[in-house]
């Protein structure tokens, strides 16, 4: 019990360091809103992304691109899945949306840019209330873990 407790004590110091550089990155750069996920092996084969929880507001998270960016600093390869999201990539010079899932090799980061204008009609079309979508590693989640949540308010 008491490794679990330092671990998660480790895993919440890191992800202030990581969040802490991203929000200053940001605020020097301006150009898009950054999110970073990172991936973390818990026990039992069993891994989760952090931060598990992300609030956006539509009405100052949307006026640049939102950018996700996914850190796999373990030994394993990870898949960041989220239903309902979309990203969007230029395909043979077209702009196109597709599912968000991104796979990232081990010690490998990746980055996508996350469908701003599907995130804004889900939320205008639910009468002004937070929508949430879920996200998580289908290749190491259990089957009580629901994973993270991205909530995005009016």
């Amino acid at each position: 019990m008491r490794s679990v407790r330092r671990f998660v004590l480790a895993v919440a110091i890191g992800l202030g360091c990581v969040i802490g550089g991203g929000v200053f990155a940001l605020a020097s750069t301006g150009l898009a809103k950054e999110i970073q996920f990172v991936a973390r092996d818990l026990e039992d084969q069993q891994a989760v992304w952090l931060p598990r929880e992300i609030v956006l507001q539509q009405s100052t998270d949307f006026a640049e691109p939102l950018i996700f960016r996914f850190d796999n600093p373990t030994a394993r390869t990870h898949v960041f899945e989220a239903p309902g999201l979309l990203e969007s990539v230029e395909e043979n010079g077209v702009q196109i949306t597709r599912p968000v899932r991104v796979t990232i090799a081990p010690g490998e980061n990746e980055q996508i840019a996350v469908d701003r204008n599907r995130i804004t009609s889900d939320v205008s079309t639910d009468k002004n209330r937070t929508v949430t979508y879920r996200f998580y590693c289908p290749l190491h989640r259990a089957d009580d873990d629901g994973g993270g949540t991205i909530a995005v308010r009016p």
